[in-house]
């Protein structure tokens, strides 16, 4: 049995991703309690299309991690006007599997 996984999942996007890049770069998620985990993707088909995903330890620590972060503040200096919905949710264990 594998430990419960909790992910925020966060998907728009940017006008100028090296201007997000930077945004991001200079307010890390790093060394927030109950946070495991950060990964940015691109989209193939548009470079200015992101989907950040953020692993966490803990339901409580996926719930608050937003109300310590300004991310209106974030997502204005990065120029993104239109509010990205959020999802946060729990792995469902016996769906999930891992290629061997």
């Amino acid at each position: 049995m594998t430990s419960q996984r909790y992910r925020m999942t966060v998907i728009h996007s940017v006008p100028n991703f090296e201007r997000w890049r930077t945004i991001l770069t200079d307010n890390p998620s790093e060394g927030r309690p109950g946070l495991l985990k950060r990964s940015v993707f691109r989209s193939l088909d548009d470079p200015n299309e992101i989907m950040v995903e953020v692993e966490f330890a803990t339901a409580e620590a996926a719930k608050g991690f937003l109300t310590t972060l300004d991310l209106r503040d974030l997502l204005d200096r990065a120029g993104i006007e239109v509010y990205p919905p959020v999802f946060i949710g729990e792995e469902v264990e016996d769906l999930a599997f891992e290629a061997r």
